[in-house]
């Protein structure tokens, strides 16, 4: 079935094209590319207009949520936007105390507009949250997940928040994290964790520094076999399947068939 990165920051990239043909390469065939805001939203459908294998996902970041937003005009946009078949989550959404700039009342209206949104139009959600897991969970008991599902996107918690997850019915995506020996509560989450539940992701954004680009997913997928006992090939057609099932229609083709 080949490698998903499930959550990758295309519209930041230069040259997303030769940053995909790589990854293509290395046998990735499944892009999910967010956007973090409205404008960014529109530049990663672009993307997955111009490029097979990539499905857009369009939201309200909580880090790049601003005080003048007017909320109800960017969740209509939202919903805009979603019109296009190539939209296939809502996200990244969620809640964060550590890295956000704007209080955490707007940060959950934010939140639980685009929860809403989601349910409405029976996609998926991709929730990021530091800091709020609390509030975060809390939120989506009141408004509920969409029957889509959703993910919590690069988790690197321990046994008991990802069974705090598990239990509310959300996927857990990893990343590199995983293939570091340090990160040992994230790697016996990992390890214990049923196949149907998990994602692959490398959350590539380009920052100082950072060399992360999707291809990497592969070293998430051997990280990951190495803990589960699997062959590589049995991880990525496990987590590749999880996402075309979060995905329905909205997959590309190519890959339902």
């Amino acid at each position: 079935m080949g490698l998903a990165d499930s959550h990758v920051h295309l519209h930041a990239f230069a040259d997303p094209r030769a940053l995909l043909a790589r990854a293509r390469r290395a046998g990735v065939q499944l892009f999910v590319g967010f956007g973090v805001d409205l404008a960014t939203s529109r530049e990663t459908i672009d993307v997955a207009r111009q490029e097979h294998g990539v499905v857009a996902a369009v939201g309200l970041h909580p880090v790049h949520l601003v005080e003048a937003l007017d909320l109800d005009r960017a969740i209509a946009e939202i919903k805009t936007l979603t019109t296009d078949p190539r939209v296939g989550f809502i996200g990244e959404i969620g809640l964060d105390v550590v890295d956000g700039n704007v209080g955490l009342d707007r940060q959950l209206a934010a939140f639980e507009a685009q929860l809403r949104l989601a349910a409405r139009l029976d996609r998926p959600v991709s929730l990021h949250v530091q800091g709020a897991f609390d509030e975060a969970f809390a939120a989506i008991r009141r408004v509920g997940l969409p029957a889509a599902g959703g993910v919590v996107h690069y988790f690197v918690g321990d046994d008991a928040l990802a069974r705090r997850a598990l239990d509310l019915g959300l996927h857990l995506s990893v990343g590199k994290p995983v293939t570091r020996e340090a990160n040992r509560g994230l790697r016996r989450v990992v390890s214990g964790l049923s196949m149907d539940r998990l994602l692959l992701e490398t959350d590539a954004y380009p920052l100082p520094g950072r060399s992360t680009e999707p291809r990497d997913v592969v070293a998430v997928a051997e990280a990951v076999a190495g803990l589960s006992g699997l062959s590589p090939m049995a991880v990525a057609d496990a987590t590749t399947a999880n996402l075309l099932r979060l995905l329905g229609d909205r997959a590309p083709a190519t890959l339902r068939e």
